[in-house]
């Protein structure tokens, strides 16, 4: 776990730098961006010409074995493509229609649809105490206020990130999803009040799933999103045998590639469900039809863009979360998006939704970044946008009121109540003396109170406080939150 959340620390800061965008924004100090009119779909030739370099190049300078890109539009593939070795000691090349890829945390936008599906039909509401619901268990209340199907999917719950979810299948089957959850539900602060990225929050919405439906979680799924959607190489992961037909898994490291294990989790609505490059095309192609597969409403229009539509966030400035969609904003356009990482492997799903577009990429490698270059040099060759807004100047006349600011926080993706936290997890803010805010490595000046810019105009950064007035939280968008440990002393 303690490596986990050091690759998601990398993460977090290569993708601030990678992935610059204006953060979207209902400040005065920040306007938005002027509405960006939508283009006709891309040509596959522009689109090969932006990804195919970089991937490439990516392949052979880090020596990635394999990595697989789609992109669609509206309800087309306007450009696939495999990259090198699914598997490099056997010389099974990448292919678009039969490689199989775990994508990790992206199975958590299954675990939305699915939600949402429940909901459509009056199975689960939004805003009821979710333990109306459950039968497997139910959530203890521990001295805070119920939590509802809202705060699961928009990650504020307040639910405590737990180590230990993963589990061995040649010591015995999967344990069940309720079972393993019934003592591993930890609360830590009220729900509602703060974004944090909660794997056991979309774990315990899977229980919901299982107990409002009366199916498995994996059996509903395949019933109401796999089969209506065609995506036939689908599934979840979740006994020996399923990793038949699945990329092989390396760790890279020092430019080399190591062959290694599948990881295997008990809590599968987080991390479990594989596919092919292909059927992750189909999948995009629901959100951008608002819910529609084929012929089929699988998911009413309403709900599909709520998906995609800000439910919760740390600033208003900043973008947060969607229901089990991460937001942001680049090059103006808004996008909503899950990355995912597992042992072996890293992937990304991004939507442009008003340019009815989306890709998916993923490779070998848990923690690269090649998919935020690739998105990177996507979005600027296919969808220019406004530039970077005006940064003001550095100040030391602003040193006293950034005072506040400073100090040790703790990333939102590390366990809150566990004795042992690895210093990998914490960040520290530091105040210059010329009134610049320093974190991730990176220099932020301050825009107006609670708001700042990035040294480059490209990205923002916001702060939550607490009802007392006391700065509590720190966002630089969805997933990259930190919670403050304490105040600096003078």
């Amino acid at each position: 776990m303690a490596n986990r959340i050091w690759i998601l620390a990398i993460i977090m800061t290569a993708a601030l730098v990678a992935c610059d965008s204006p953060s979207s924004t209902s400040s005065d100090a920040s306007p938005a961006p002027p509405p960006v009119a939508v283009q006709a779909a891309p040509t596959a030739s522009a689109i090969a010409s932006a990804v195919d370099p970089i991937i490439r190049r990516a392949l052979i300078d880090e020596e990635i074995p394999g990595a697989a890109f789609v992109f669609v539009h509206g309800d087309q593939v306007v450009y696939a493509q495999g990259y090198g070795m699914a598997d490099q000691e056997r010389r099974v090349a990448v292919d678009i229609e039969r490689t199989v890829w775990p994508i990790a945390s992206v199975t958590k936008l299954f675990t939305g649809v699915a939600a949402l599906q429940l909901v459509d039909s009056g199975d689960l509401g939004f805003d009821q105490d979710i333990n109306r619901y459950l039968r497997q268990l139910a959530v203890p209340a521990q001295g805070y206020p119920p939590i509802t199907l809202a705060h699961l999917l928009s990650h504020t719950s307040g639910l405590d990130e737990l180590p230990g979810r993963q589990f061995d299948p040649d010591k015995g089957p999967r344990p069940s999803l309720g079972e393993f959850l019934k003592d591993r539900l930890v609360r830590y602060r009220a729900p509602g009040l703060y974004t944090a990225y909660s794997s056991y929050g979309m774990a315990l919405a899977g229980v919901a799933i299982e107990d409002a439906s009366g199916l498995p979680y994996d059996e509903f799924v395949r019933r109401r999103i796999l089969e209506p959607c065609g995506m036939t190489t689908a599934r979840i992961m979740q006994r020996r045998g399923d990793e038949q037909g699945v990329a092989t898994p390396y760790a890279i490291e020092d430019g080399h590639a190591t062959p290694g294990q599948h990881e295997w989790y008990v809590t599968t609505p987080t991390s479990s469900l594989v596919a092919t490059a292909a059927d992750m095309a189909r999948f995009a192609m629901l959100h951008l039809a608002d819910g529609r597969c084929k012929d089929r409403q699988i998911l009413s229009e309403s709900l599909a863009r709520s998906m995609r539509t800000q439910q919760a966030t740390i600033h208003p400035a900043v973008p947060g979360w969607g229901y089990a969609f991460q937001l942001d904003v680049d090059n103006g356009r808004q996008l909503a998006e899950h990355g995912g990482d597992i042992g072996g492997f890293s992937s990304l799903l991004t939507l442009i939704p008003e340019e009815r577009s989306a890709f998916f990429i993923v490779n070998h490698g848990e923690g690269n970044d090649l998919r935020f270059r690739v998105k990177r040099a996507l979005l600027d060759a296919l969808y220019p946008g406004p530039q970077a807004r005006a940064v003001p100047k550095a100040d030391p006349a602003r040193l006293p009121g950034l005072r506040e600011y400073e100090g040790r926080y703790r990333s939102s993706l590390a366990c809150h109540s566990c004795r042992d936290v690895g210093p990998e997890q914490d960040f520290e803010i530091a105040v210059r003396a010329d009134g610049v805010l320093e974190l991730w490595g990176q220099e932020w000046l301050p825009l107006e109170r609670d708001l700042f810019v990035r040294a480059d105009g490209e990205r923002l950064l916001g702060f939550g406080r607490d009802k007392l007035g006391h700065v509590e939280v720190v966002s630089g968008g969805s997933w990259r939150v930190a919670d403050r440990l304490a105040a600096k002393k003078p």
